[in-house]
């Protein structure tokens, strides 16, 4: 059985552009590595929110057109798995 997200710590994630993407819960000790749907609190551009494609497709920066994200089902959910080389700085709220 998955933990309840109950001790948080809200996150800003900006693209290496310095576009901001969105704002994010998270577990405070850990990294970003995948991004949930359910967690995200801000979507700035809704490209993850209102996002349906299909397992394996990219989802791209809207400014620099550089891959952010693969979706891919974990557990019987699409997460959106991160491209850390293109996740700049996380800036915490």
């Amino acid at each position: 059985m998955a933990k309840k997200l109950t001790k948080y710590r809200l996150i800003t994630v900006f693209c290496k552009c310095w576009e901001k993407l969105i704002k994010y819960r998270k577990w405070p000790w850990r990294r970003l590595l995948k991004i949930h749907r359910d967690r995200i609190k801000i979507d700035y551009h809704n490209i993850f929110i209102e996002n349906f494609e299909e397992a394996g497709s990219d989802i791209l920066c809207p400014n620099c057109k550089e891959r952010i994200t693969t979706v891919q089902v974990v557990s019987w959910k699409y997460i959106n798995k991160v491209n850390q080389g293109q996740i700049w700085i996380i800036k915490k709220s």
